[in-house]
């Protein structure tokens, strides 16, 4: 290969990732809410002894094989939020920011404290994750457009 056909195959590449961008799933607000809620209930899950923590472990697991399965549908395709680029600190955060929470949830949990203050947790958990989806998906959609890895 010389490089004019490198540099056209590279330029093929940026204006897939561009048409992705402006073609690609429009998640509408609904699909943020729904990923915030599997966040919130896996962190509220936290919370609780046995035998609660085993459906907020298996409902939100379940609900992340149908939200993938509803995208491909929907969609044509799944966009990891695990994985290089731009959008990798946004994700790195958001996960920082669930375990903090998660943290809490187990602190909540020993010291015995109240089901407004677990719910609380939970729901400060799903406000920033929701917050942290439609910030990650700007994201995404910039770097799609600006054509970086």
């Amino acid at each position: 290969m010389n490089p004019i056909e490198a540099q056209a195959a590279l330029d093929t590449i940026a204006e897939a990732r561009r048409e992705l961008a402006r073609s690609g799933p429009q998640y509408p607000l609904w699909r943020h809410a729904a990923f915030a809620a599997v966040m919130a209930a896996l962190v509220l899950g936290q919370g609780f002894g046995f035998p609660w923590q085993l459906p907020l472990l298996i409902f939100p697991l379940i609900a992340i094989v149908w939200l993938v399965a509803d995208d491909r549908r929907r969609y044509g395709l799944f966009v990891n939020g695990y994985r290089k680029g731009r959008t990798l600190p946004v994700t790195l955060l958001l996960l920082a920011l669930m375990l903090g929470a998660m943290g809490g949830e187990i602190y909540a949990r020993f010291a015995e404290l109240g089901l407004l203050v677990k719910f609380g947790i939970a729901g400060f958990a799903f406000a920033v994750a929701l917050a942290m989806s439609l910030w990650w998906t700007r994201v995404y959609d910039r770097e799609l457009l600006g054509g970086d890895a």
